[in-house]
């Protein structure tokens, strides 16, 4: 059966101070999908070592497609992050590279089998590999699902020319409210200075220049306990994140686009859709790691939409 959501991008470990947890954002996404109750593959690449077996069977166990998994050549290993969380639970990442993920290798089965779902989700990271880009460029040609691109400004691969690149080729873009500021702060002085707009007409004209860069018409904005923002064609939808004590925030942002993804496909109503894709992030913020199983009462919001 095919799935009715990919992922392109990274499986790695997340090596953190309360231990270590699979994640990867394009991963943490589908296993997050998989909990809600819907189909989804990942298309990514692990090494030919024991951390490889280990996170192939994570991700198999979470309900994880892992048809579209490869094995890297001799030399790359698994991928590993080392995670430092500060005193109000907010994450910083060393990425080690390379790493098999800089590899991934999209075949013939899955552009077709691509081409039968409903949706489709990149991020900038994997885009730090040449390799990537040109096997992205084949699935992003592929027509039918929707494309969702989520922009991860990560130093040192925090690389904006990249991203309005990548950004041209999707139908919705995800982004924080800080990656906002940097980007349309690139977009007016080619410099990515840290602005980040804190209110409704900011965060507009904020999109409206990064549409009028890329031609994307929707555009969703994550403003950490502030909730979210979705931007299309000039209108800013907004609506709260739930009140939590954040345990870390690794995989929030994963979180809320697996309730995205699943929302704008089905066409449920804007603001729903932001509300439900808000309360599985501060759930994931509020514990450890950034896959942590979903109470009954969220998955219910998805199951019975």
């Amino acid at each position: 059966m095919n799935a009715e959501f990919f992922a392109f991008g990274e499986i790695l470990w997340d090596c953190l101070p309360s231990g270590r947890h699979a994640g990867g954002a394009p991963f943490n996404v589908t296993a997050h999908l998989a909990q809600i109750g819907v189909s989804a593959s990942l298309i990514s690449c692990i090494g030919r070592d024991a951390l490889g077996d280990e996170i192939l069977k994570v991700a198999q166990d979470k309900e994880v497609n892992t048809e579209f998994v490869t094995r890297a050549r001799i030399g790359l290993g698994t991928g590993t992050v080392l995670v430092t969380v500060d005193a109000n639970g907010n994450a910083t990442y060393e990425l080690v590279q390379p790493a098999a993920w800089d590899e991934i290798r999209v075949s013939a089965e899955a552009l077709e089998a691509v081409s039968k779902a409903r949706a489709l989700i990149y991020g900038s990271l994997a885009g730090r590999s040449p390799y990537n880009l040109d096997q992205l460029d084949r699935l992003l040609s592929v027509k039918g699902p929707l494309k969702f691109f989520d922009v991860n400004l990560r130093p040192p691969f925090a690389d904006a020319p990249l991203v309005v690149q990548l950004a041209k080729r999707a139908d919705v873009l995800k982004l924080n409210d800080g990656e906002v500021g940097q980007l349309t702060s690139w977009l007016r002085t080619g410099e990515m200075k840290h602005e980040t707009p804190r209110n409704a007409a900011a965060i507009t004209s904020a999109c409206a220049i990064i549409a009028e860069a890329t031609n994307v018409s929707r555009i969703c904005v994550t403003l950490a306990e502030e909730g979210a923002a979705l931007w299309e064609r000039g209108k800013l939808v907004t609506a709260p994140a739930p009140k939590i004590v954040v345990k870390d925030t690794v995989g929030a942002g994963d979180a809320f686009m697996a309730g995205l993804m699943v929302g704008l496909t089905r066409g449920t109503d804007t603001r729903k859709v932001l509300e439900n894709a808000c309360r599985l992030g501060a759930f994931v913020a509020s514990h450890h790691g950034a896959t942590p199983l979903l109470p009954p009462e969220i998955i219910a919001e998805f199951t019975n939409a």
